[in-house]
C-alpha cells in the first residue's frame, strides 16, 4: 500500500511551486465515489485574499476502487494522446504521475471541456467554497483573474489524497476527499513619480520621471508573453527623445542593471501608437523568457519639456501592458502625475472715465526672484526671458479687454512687477507690485497673494493670479532735493531780485 500512496501523492505534488495543498477533513469512507476541492486565492502574501478569480477543473483520468481496495486509474480521451496512454484501467501504482506533470502546459492547451467551474469571493476569504467533484485526477487552470494580478500556473490535484503534505517523512496513513489548494497570483502594479522636488515648471523647464513596476512571473504556458510599459502625456509636456540630448535620456533598469534598446531586450515605440500614447517600452519575448530576469524589478526614468501649451494642471500617466492568462492581456491600474505651471493677470486701469475699463499702454518688467525664468507666455505669445528682468511688456487690448498683461508658463515663487513707463497723461505707479505664488508638495496651489494680501479667493481662472493697478492722472513731480529744488530756489531768487529793482526805482522817482 505504501507504493499507492506514494503514486497519489505525487499526482497531487504537482500543484508545482505556486501552490499549496493542505488537508481539510477526512473522510476514511466516502462511500459515495466523490470529494471535493477548494481553492481559496491568495496574492503575493498568504493574508491577501483575491475575491473574483474563477476557475475550470478538467479531469484527466478516473480513479475507481474495488471495496477500498485494488484501485485503478483511466485516462480520459482527450489526454490519451499526450500521455501516450490506450485508456484502458492500469493499477493506481503505475500511474506515470512525473511525466504528467512535466506535461502540464501541454495539458492545458488541450481543448478539453471542462467538467467544473468555481469562483473565489470576497465573502469567503478569496475561497471558491467546495466544488465536488467525481474521484479522479484533474487539471485545474485560472480562467478569470483579478485586475492587477498575473493568474496562477495551471497545478494537477488528486481526489482523493493522502494526508502527509504538511509533515516531511510522514506517510499517509488515510485517504483525504476533502481538499484545499492555495494558487498564489503574481501581482502586477506601477508606480510613476516625479524626481524633481519642485512639481511645478517654466515654459521649457525639464520634469523628470520614474517609473516602477516588475516583470511578470510567466509560466512556460504563456506561449507569446507580452509586457510594455507606456506613458501619456498632455498637450502642455513634451517627451525628450533626442540622441543629441544625452542629459535627458531615456534609460531602463531592470534588476539594478541597466539594459540598452535591442532585438532582445526592448524596442521603444514614439509613432503609430493607439489611446493617447506619447511612448511605448515593449519587452522581448526573449527577455520575458529569460527565467533570470522574471519577477525583477524595472526602473525606467524620462523627461518631459513644459511647452507654450502648458496650462495650470498638466496631465501625465504611466501603465503598463501584460498578460493577465495566455493569448489575453490587460492594463493594470494608471499612475498619474500632474506638474502645474501658473500665471499673473494684471488689469491696468486709468482714473479717466475713458480708461475705467483698460489702459493701454504701460510698460512693465517682470523679475523672478530665482532669476530661474526661461520662457513665458506673454499675451498668448511665447517670449524666451532667460530670467532677464529687464524685458519690458507693453499693457494692450486682448480681445476685447484693453490694458492687459498676461503672463502664464511660471513656476511657483515670488514675482515683482514694475511699471517703467506709463501711459501719456497718467504718472508712473509709486512702488513695484509683488506677487507671490505658493505650491503644496504636490505641485497644486497653496496660495497666491499680490502686496501681502491672499487673491486665492478671487482667482476665476485657475492657477492664475489677478492683479489689478490704477493709474492717477496728471504729471509726475520731481521728488525733493532734486531738480524741484534748484528750480524753486532760482524762481525765488528772481522775485527777490524784481522786488529789489522796484524798490530802487521807486526811490529815485521820490528823489
Amino acid at each position: 500500500m505504501k507504493k499507492l500512496w506514494k503514486k497519489l501523492l505525487a499526482v497531487t505534488t504537482a500543484v508545482m511551486m505556486a501552490i499549496t495543498l493542505l488537508p481539510a477533513m477526512a473522510n476514511a469512507n466516502a462511500t459515495d465515489g466523490k470529494g471535493s476541492v477548494t481553492i481559496i486565492k491568495n496574492g503575493e502574501k498568504s493574508d491577501e485574499f483575491l475575491a473574483g478569480a474563477k476557475f475550470s477543473f478538467y479531469k484527466i483520468a478516473s480513479i475507481t476502487n474495488s471495496e477500498g481496495k485494488d484501485w485503478k486509474y483511466t485516462v480520459e480521451e482527450a489526454y490519451r494522446e499526450k500521455l501516450g496512454d490506450n485508456g484502458i484501467a492500469k493499477n493506481l501504482n503505475n500511474l506515470p504521475s512525473s511525466a504528467w506533470e512535466a506535461k502540464i502546459d501541454v495539458l492545458a492547451a488541450i481543448n478539453a471541456t471542462a467538467i467544473k467551474e468555481s469562483e473565489a469571493s470576497a465573502e469567503k476569504t478569496g475561497s471558491t467554497g467546495a466544488t465536488e467533484l467525481p474521484l479522479g485526477v484533474y487539471l485545474v487552470k485560472e480562467t478569470t483573474t483579478p485586475a492587477g494580478y498575473v493568474a496562477s500556473k495551471p497545478f494537477i490535484v488528486s481526489v482523493p489524497s493522502t494526508d502527509n503534505y504538511d509533515t516531511a517523512g510522514k506517510e499517509g496513513t488515510e485517504f483525504i476527499y476533502n481538499i484545499t489548494a492555495k494558487p498564489k497570483n503574481s501581482k502586477m502594479s506601477v508606480d510613476k513619480t516625479i524626481v524633481n522636488e519642485d512639481k511645478t515648471a517654466y515654459i521649457g523647464g525639464f520634469v523628470e520621471y520614474k517609473v516602477e513596476t516588475q516583470i511578470p512571473k510567466y509560466g512556460t504556458e504563456y506561449t507569446n508573453p507580452v509586457f510594455n510599459i507606456y506613458d501619456k502625456m498632455s498637450n502642455g509636456l513634451s517627451f525628450v527623445n533626442d540622441d543629441n540630448d544625452t542629459a535627458h535620456k531615456l534609460k531602463v533598469v531592470v534588476g539594478g542593471t541597466e539594459i540598452v534598446e535591442g532585438e532582445n531586450t526592448y524596442t521603444l515605440a514614439t509613432n503609430g501608437l493607439s489611446d493617447g500614447k506619447t511612448f511605448e517600452i515593449q519587452f522581448a519575448k526573449a527577455f520575458l523568457e529569460n527565467k533570470e530576469n522574471k519577477g525583477k524589478k524595472v526602473e525606467v526614468t524620462y523627461y518631459a519639456q513644459v511647452n507654450e501649451n502648458a496650462v495650470y494642471i498638466n496631465e501625465n500617466s504611466a501603465n503598463i501592458t501584460y498578460q493577465n492568462k495566455p493569448g489575453e492581456t490587460t492594463d493594470a491600474t494608471p499612475s498619474k502625475k500632474n506638474v502645474y505651471t501658473y500665471g499673473i493677470d494684471l488689469t491696468k486701469k486709468g482714473d479717466k472715465s475713458a480708461d475705467a475699463d483698460g489702459l493701454d499702454g504701460a510698460e512693465f518688467t517682470l523679475a523672478a526672484a530665482n532669476g530661474e525664468m526661461i520662457s513665458i507666455l506673454v499675451n498668448g505669445t511665447k517670449v524666451d526671458v532667460n530670467g532677464n528682468s529687464k524685458d519690458k511688456f507693453r499693457t494692450t487690448t486682448v480681445g476685447n479687454k484693453k490694458g492687459k498683461l498676461v503672463f502664464k508658463g511660471l513656476k511657483a515663487g515670488t514675482y515683482t512687477l514694475t511699471e517703467t513707463k506709463s501711459p501719456s497723461g497718467y504718472s508712473l505707479a509709486k512702488n513695484p507690485i509683488t506677487i507671490v505664488i505658493t505650491a503644496k508638495e504636490d505641485g497644486s496651489l497653496a496660495d497666491a497673494t499680490v502686496d501681502g494680501i491672499s487673491v486665492k479667493n478671487n482667482m476665476t481662472e485657475d492657477g492664475v493670479v489677478p492683479v489689478g493697478l490704477q493709474n492717477k492722472s496728471g504729471f509726475n513731480l520731481p521728488a525733493t532735493g532734486g531738480m524741484g529744488t534748484y528750480l524753486f530756489t532760482i524762481g525765488g531768487l528772481v522775485i527777490m531780485a524784481g522786488a529789489a529793482l522796484l524798490l530802487i526805482a521807486s526811490k529815485k522817482r521820490r528823489a
